[in-house]
Parts: structure tokens; C-alpha cells; sequence
């Protein structure tokens, strides 16, 4: 059995000098004199496509998932896949324990559950679990974790993340994740990781991943294209008038950005839309967000032996009754406690600076970095319209529908605004 990559190789973009040299790891060894302007605009409308950046003279590599097409029926009965999903998922693992992995990141989901199970059978006393103690991870799942953990006989570890050191922690996460942050679960888990390597975690397992190529939350590419509209109808407020108007003649402006590859518009929406999930949002914070503090992250979800008996299952035995993950959930019968087995889905990390326990500290750091002076080197932001959309937001309640969205653009602001200053100042890149 062949193991592809599970890391940074197997499942992110690689930057490139625009003459396409061979290939450099961190953006940050390219040595970028600062964000491009076109692409800022572009990427804040969600139409910067995965072989672009937002570094000027810089370009991507991207690696997508597998090419593997999904089966219209099931070509076996169900038990038998069952049985094939869960032997690809242990065998992986096996493997990544077997070459010195011996943590495992453990939220209460079915998917770490499995992994921490699968692990400590491989590795019975040799295991650590990980759990995260920051205010927005779902109560119900901290529970499950530490159950999983006694069933699974391994030490398990809370590493406590406080809401005080979020903020202080946004603009080290931004330059270590290479790429802008939406919302502060990439920030509590730059916190977790350094908590772990703290404490003599160096190669650490994870489940993501197991979301996408599982369909774990079939509602989740409809609130996709619902936020996507929302953040680019929030850019236009405040991208200077050209910028707008250069946009409207961008066609790949205003298309999903999961259909921004040419070659993939064969394979199905859903396979898509994981691959650009993976790509910009959930693997810079476990891969490079860890790597950052010398710490190692798999991903045996995403280990191609694994993917590819996923991703040739058809929905019909993945989705069932509106729950996702279903053979899954199956395939881990009798390994999994039943009530970590059979939870559904819930969202976590919904959190906004409106809704922190230290709110004040997080609109300090969105007025540091949308001043003027911040905003204006990128060329393409109206800083008096950015100013007055912080403002608006500000007197929102925490529970206003409008907070997310908004919270999320600001994000991106600040986000931008620190790798552009990063670029200029020429200060020493986070691995270093």
C-alpha cells in the first residue's frame, strides 16, 4: 500500500516565483516586496483563482484532491464498503504511527474519535490526545472528547487557549497561515498548536479534512454560495470605485471560487467546492499554522489511499436523512462510542469580536490596522469607506444577523493590511 504526502506537499498550494523557478515552501523565502493591488481587489471578491496570489511577482502551485469520480450507485453492498472505508482509514493511520506520530488532535467529532481510537490501538500507552479550551468550541464535543479518550486509554491533555491572547495572537497567526483569516478559530488553533509543541507534541494527527471528502455537513455548499454573495456585495463598500469598476469586467469575479479551474468543471460541484475549502481555509492553520512552532500535522483524511475509496463513493450512501458522513458513521460501528458515533453535526467557533469576552481588545486591533496609514499602500481600499463600515459594525449587537459577515470582512482587512506591512518592513519570516 503506497502513502502519499499528508502534509503541506499533499494539500497546499506551493508559492512560486512568477518565473516558475523551481518551487519555494513559504512565500516568505520569495521575498515579496508587497501584495498586488489587482489581486487584492480580486481576492476580497472572491474571484483570485488557486494558481494566483495576492504577492506581487509570486505565483501558486496548487494541488487539488484526486481526480476520482464518483460511483452514480453503489457498485458493492453497503457493508462492504463499510468495511473497505474503515480498512483505508486504519491503515493510514497504522502507518503514521508506525513513523513516530503520537498525538492526536481530538475535538469530539466522529472523525478525531476515530483517529485517536485507531491510533491507540496501533500504539496501545503510547498515545496523547489534545483538546482545545477556548470559549466557542462546542460544549457537547469537549465532553465527547474526554470520553473517547477514556475509552480509549490514552492521556488526554486540555490545552487552555484564553480569550485575552487571541487578539495579540491574530497578526503572528496571519503571517504564519500565509494567507488572510476570517474568523479566530485560525488564531486559537495557532494558540493550541504552540500549547502542544509546549508540551513535546512533534508530529500531531488530524481530522481534517475527513469533512470534505466525506460530505460531512451536505448544507454546507449552499451556505457557501449564501456568504460568498454576502462578502462580495460587503468588498464592494470598500474597494475604491475603480477597483469596482475594473472588477466588472472580470467575469471570474462574480463565478463560485470552487469553479475557477478550467479542468475541474467535469467533476461534480460538491468535490470542487472541498477542494477549495481545503485549500484556503482549513488546511493554513493546521499545516502551516503548526509548522510555524516546529510542529508536524497529518492528515490521514486526506492521505490519497484514503481519498481515493471516498471520493468514489456515490452521495446516496454518504448523505442519508439529511446526515452526512452515513457509511461513516457505519464503518466505525463498534469503534466509536454510539453517542460520538451517531452526533450530528453542530457549528463551532461561531465567534465575532462582537461576541468575545474581550470585545474591546479586538475592535482596538481592527482601528489599529484600518487607519489610513495601513489601509492606503494596498492601493485598492477606501479607507474613509473602511472606517465607517468598522464604525457601523461596532454599534451592532452581537447576535445581529449582519455581524458575521461583516466581522469576516474585516477580518480579511486586517489580514491583508499585516502581510502587505510584513512585506514592506522586511521583518524576519515567522519559521525563522
Amino acid at each position: 500500500m503506497s502513502h502519499a504526502p499528508s502534509g503541506p506537499l499533499a494539500t497546499l498550494p506551493r508559492y512560486l516565483p512568477r518565473e516558475d523557478a523551481p518551487t519555494a515552501e513559504s512565500v516568505w523565502r520569495l521575498a515579496p516586496e508587497g501584495l498586488d493591488p489587482e489581486a487584492v481587489a480580486t481576492f476580497l471578491r472572491h474571484g483570485l483563482p488557486p494558481e494566483e496570489s495576492l504577492f506581487q511577482d509570486v505565483g501558486r502551485m496548487p494541488v487539488m484532491l484526486p481526480r476520482m469520480r464518483r460511483a452514480a450507485v453503489p457498485t458493492e453492498d453497503e457493508d462492504r464498503l463499510a468495511e473497505r472505508l474503515l480498512s483505508a482509514l486504519a491503515g493510514t493511520v497504522s502507518h503514521r504511527v508506525a513513523e513516530g506520530a503520537r498525538d492526536v488532535s481530538l475535538s469530539g467529532g466522529v472523525d478525531s474519535a476515530a483517529l485517536c481510537l485507531l491510533a491507540a490501538r496501533a500504539a496501545p500507552g503510547q498515545v496523547r490526545a489534545w483538546t482545545m479550551d477556548v470559549h466557542f468550541a462546542d460544549a457537547v464535543e469537549r465532553q465527547h472528547a474526554k470520553a473517547v479518550a477514556r475509552v480509549a486509554g490514552v492521556e488526554c491533555v486540555d490545552a487552555p487557549i484564553p480569550d485575552a491572547v487571541l487578539p495579540d495572537l491574530f497578526e503572528p497567526a496571519v503571517l504564519s497561515n500565509e494567507t488572510p483569516l476570517i474568523n479566530a478559530r485560525a488564531v486559537a488553533s495557532f494558540a493550541f498548536y504552540a500549547e502542544a509543541r509546549r508540551h513535546g507534541a512533534s508530529v500531531m494527527l488530524s481530522g481534517a479534512g475527513a469533512d470534505e471528502v466525506l460530505l460531512g455537513n451536505p448544507e454546507a455548499l449552499a451556505g457557501a454560495r449564501a456568504r460568498v454573495d454576502e462578502d462580495r456585495r460587503l468588498a464592494r463598500e470598500v474597494l475604491r470605485p475603480s477597483a469596482v469598476d475594473d472588477l466588472g469586467a472580470n467575469h471570474d469575479a462574480d463565478r463560485a471560487p470552487w469553479g475557477l479551474v478550467p479542468e475541474d468543471v467535469h467533476r461534480p460541484e460538491e468535490v470542487r467546492y472541498a477542494s477549495w475549502v481545503l485549500r484556503e481555509l482549513v488546511l493554513p492553520p493546521e499545516v502551516r499554522g503548526a509548522r510555524a512552532h516546529g510542529l508536524t500535522v497529518l492528515t490521514p483524511y486526506l492521505d490519497e489511499d484514503f481519498m481515493k475509496v471516498a471520493l468514489a463513493l456515490p452521495v446516496s450512501v454518504l448523505v442519508r436523512d439529511g446526515v452526512g458522513k452515513w457509511l461513516f458513521r457505519q464503518a466505525v460501528r463498534g469503534l466509536v462510542p454510539d453517542e460520538v458515533r451517531l452526533a450530528r453535526k453542530t457549528p463551532r467557533y461561531a465567534h465575532t469580536a462582537l461576541s468575545s469576552p474581550v470585545r474591546e481588545r479586538w475592535l482596538e486591533l481592527y482601528r489599529a490596522w484600518l487607519s489610513p496609514s495601513r489601509l492606503e499602500p494596498l492601493e485598492v481600499i477606501d479607507s474613509a469607506a473602511a472606517l465607517a463600515f468598522l464604525e457601523r459594525y461596532t454599534r451592532l449587537s452581537p447576535d445581529a444577523p449582519e455581524a458575521s459577515g461583516m466581522d469576516r470582512l474585516l477580518m480579511r482587512l486586517v489580514s491583508l493590511a499585516m502581510l502587505h506591512a510584513h512585506c514592506a518592513s522586511s521583518s524576519p519570516c515567522p519559521e525563522s
